[in-house]
């Protein structure tokens, strides 16, 4: 153990408060006398130095967050729209193009006579029995 307890020194928050609340008061009358009793100007003088200048545009955090967030955000958008457009649209349109040239060409093969079904069957059973042998060797 080292034989810490608590710290030395406190002072009581009954102390502290008074003092807080007498510097507060003391800093809104000085700020009142230096500049509440001056009249408003009916427009803003231009001649002013940089903080004031950046405070008027609000710390320059619109062109910030323009620069930071936005114009990435917007290019990150273009993209992603471009991409879907072209790779994934085409890639489901090119897709479907082919299953309609496949069923538009197994449509031919449907043509209601039973010699060209039976003469089907008999080549796609020739087909597999030519795989079997040839897997087999």
């Amino acid at each position: 153990m080292t034989g810490f307890a608590k710290p030395e020194h406190s002072v009581s928050h009954s102390v502290l408060i008074p003092i807080t609340l007498a510097v507060v008061l003391g800093g809104a009358l000085f700020a009142w006398l230096r500049y509440g009793r001056r009249p408003v100007p009916v427009v803003a003088p231009t001649d002013v130095r940089f903080l004031t200048r950046a405070a008027r545009a609000d710390a320059y955090g619109d062109a910030l967050n323009e620069a930071a967030f936005m114009r990435p955000g917007q290019y990150l958008t273009r993209s992603l729209t471009w991409f879907d457009s072209k790779a994934i649209d085409g890639l489901v349109s090119g897709l479907a193009a082919s299953i309609g040239g496949l069923s538009a060409r197994a449509r031919r093969l449907q043509n209601g006579y039973a010699r060209s079904y039976a003469v089907t069957m008999l080549g796609g059973a020739v087909l597999i029995a030519l795989i079997l042998l040839l897997v087999r060797l």
